[in-house]
């Protein structure tokens, strides 16, 4: 299982200095959607050419004009981009044609997604590199939320995938268990008080 870190920063520097600190241990590096907002696409290149041994992945949460964004985000310098599982089937297409023709990869993210498991058979047919089963921040906020029903629905799909959404040091077994492919840890990493400890701790964790 190959972890990743969500890096929902703001700025390019916060973003290379956290990265710097923590590629050692990970094996994908992701750009959060409000970092990609904040700072655009250039982040993208930068973090790319700090850390070219890296899988760098665009959360681009793609939901029109699938192949043009997909496209973008590849130019500048990203190995994995998100669409979001709710967008049409053709928007997915076309985000994997642009993949194809740059020999990347299209992660479908099933946040907000209902019936997870169906969707996510559909997007790996589609061509999708692998599914993302996520519960966003405000999700996890709500009460009662717990990762379980994302590691059931992951095992049940039967597809490669990654589960982000409250994944730490009391849950990352739990995660390899149910077969995940990524186990993607945001504020577990960026949040700790030493960060690299931290992704070395969860890195040591996975079998």
């Amino acid at each position: 299982m190959k972890l990743q870190v969500a890096m929902d920063l703001l700025t390019v520097e916060d973003a290379l200095e956290l990265a710097g600190k923590v590629a050692e241990y990970v094996d994908i590096i992701e750009l959060g959607t409000p970092l990609i907002k904040a700072a655009g696409l250039p982040a993208v290149t930068a973090v790319k050419e700090a850390h070219p041994d890296k899988i760098v992945f665009a959360d681009m949460k793609t939901m029109d004009a699938g192949e043009l964004e997909a496209e973008i985000a590849f130019k500048a310098g990203a190995d994995l981009v998100s669409v979001l599982g709710s967008a049409d089937d053709s928007t997915i297409a076309g985000a994997v044609k642009a993949a194809q023709a740059h020999n990347k990869g299209i992660v479908v993210d099933l946040i907000g997604v209902a019936d997870k498991v169906s969707r996510a058979k559909e997007a790996r047919a589609l061509g999708a590199k692998f599914v993302e089963f996520h519960a966003g921040l405000d999700e996890q906020a709500q009460p009662g939320y717990d990762l379980n029903g994302l590691l059931s629905a992951g095992e049940e799909a039967r597809v490669p995938f990654s589960v982000a959404g409250g994944v730490n040091a009391a849950t990352i077994e739990a995660v390899q268990r149910a077969g995940a492919d990524v186990a993607v840890a945001g504020s577990a990493i960026y949040s700790a008080a030493d960060p690299a400890l931290a992704a070395k701790q969860l890195k040591a964790a996975i079998i």
